[in-house]
């Protein structure tokens, strides 16, 4: 019997949220977006030539979208009793479309990363979990778009045509 209770009672601590780690994950990703932020910024200023309208303005909203999460986070580690950070994570700069993608896409893969970590780490507590999943889930957007503008994902068309069926009116 002792030996059960000693199982559950390891079950049970398994299941509660550790909060200095949370504090720690969600400061690794407030680093992140407000790198994140500025990077995108930065690469909006940056960008030149025949593109450069539209990736100009998609690197702005991007900035947005990322100090719109930064604030986010910050509010959650407040509410949990922790002091955010003002230090960025690494910010790297190019004068390449390319490079800048690829840079925007290594740090929206890492943010992803700690992301997942968070829902691991939040246990059973279940609006902070579903606040992980649900920035895990816009960084999986973002990792998605980037590597199709990277030409990352391949689209497959065996069909040359498209036939359209026609709907029957009720």
């Amino acid at each position: 019997m002792r030996i059960s209770n000693k199982m559950e009672k390891a079950t049970m601590e398994a299941h509660i949220m550790d909060t200095k780690q949370v504090l720690q994950i969600l400061n690794q990703a407030l680093q992140i977006e407000y790198a994140a932020g500025i990077q995108y910024l930065q690469h909006s200023f940056l960008v030149q030539g025949i593109d450069r309208r539209v990736f100009a303005d998609y690197f702005r909203s991007q900035s947005e979208s990322s100090f719109n999460q930064a604030k986010q986070i910050g509010d959650h580690i407040v509410n949990l009793g922790g002091l955010p950070t003002v230090e960025p994570y690494a910010i790297k700069q190019s004068t390449d479309l390319k490079e800048m993608l690829q840079l925007n896409l290594e740090l929206e893969r890492t943010g992803l990363k700690v992301y997942q970590e968070g829902i691991k780490a939040a246990a059973e507590d279940t609006p902070l979990k579903f606040f992980f999943e649900d920035q895990a889930y816009h960084e999986y957007q973002d990792v998605n778009e980037l590597e199709k503008l990277l030409d990352q994902k391949k689209v497959s068309v065996t069909e040359k045509e498209v036939q359209l069926k026609k709907v029957k009116s009720a």
